[in-house]
């Protein structure tokens, strides 16, 4: 019996996503990558959005152009701007784990607490 791997956009796009963690050297690259806008068509080609604020913008993914080559496709690459959810983007720069960051964070924001929208 042969297996078939029934590739599809939605697991194309999964791959790309963690071939971008792959190449991911903080906390804010992986937070751009978790974020990327990601689309696979079916003509071959892929459209991959970053947060410039999080993924420097002359930062290319090795892992990424790896992964399209393997499934033929051809990608797209484009930046968008303010879609990071807190502010000072760059403190993600400093810091390889999501702890370290996160209390970063909230020092910068004077201690408060997150909200977790219950009132």
């Amino acid at each position: 019996m042969a297996l078939t791997m029934n590739m599809d956009s939605k697991k194309a796009e999964l791959l790309l996503r963690s071939a971008l963690l792959d190449d991911a050297s903080n906390v804010g690259e992986r937070l751009a990558a978790l974020s990327a806008d990601i689309k696979v068509d079916d003509d071959g080609d892929a459209w991959i959005t970053l947060d410039m604020d999080l993924w420097p913008e002359d930062k290319e993914s090795p892992a990424a152009e790896a992964i399209a080559k393997m499934l033929w496709l051809e990608i797209d690459w484009s930046v968008t701007e303010g879609t990071f959810p807190f502010a000072w983007p760059s403190l993600s720069e400093h810091s390889d784990k999501t702890t370290t960051y996160f209390t970063m964070v909230l020092d910068a924001y004077g201690g408060q607490t997150p909200d977790k929208g219950t009132k």
